[in-house]
């Protein structure tokens, strides 16, 4: 993968911008957070939610895959999107 020039990098952000002002025309209002807790062994984990919506989708970032992915509340809060500590050898 080849790194992106500042071109490349603004229409990657205006492409962001213009996803959350969709959003927000559609009623869903993001709001960010992070997950950093015990129940994901203390790593920043950001996700983006609506209020508005209890049933609405969450973005959240995917600590196995290093991505972000669509998900619901229940799975990102019940750890289905954190990376699993790697045993301890002896």
């Amino acid at each position: 993968m080849t790194t992106p020039t500042s071109t490349d990098a603004v229409a990657l952000w205006q492409n962001l911008a213009d996803a959350l002002n969709a959003l927000i025309a559609a009623g869903q209002f993001p709001d960010f957070h992070d997950l950093y807790g015990s129940r994901n062994h203390w790593q920043p984990q950001p996700y983006a939610s609506t209020p508005v919506h209890a049933d609405a989708s969450w973005v959240v970032f995917d600590l196995t895959t290093r991505q972000f992915t669509v998900s619901s509340r229940e799975r990102t809060l019940g750890g289905e999107h954190y990376r699993r500590p790697s045993r301890q050898r002896r």
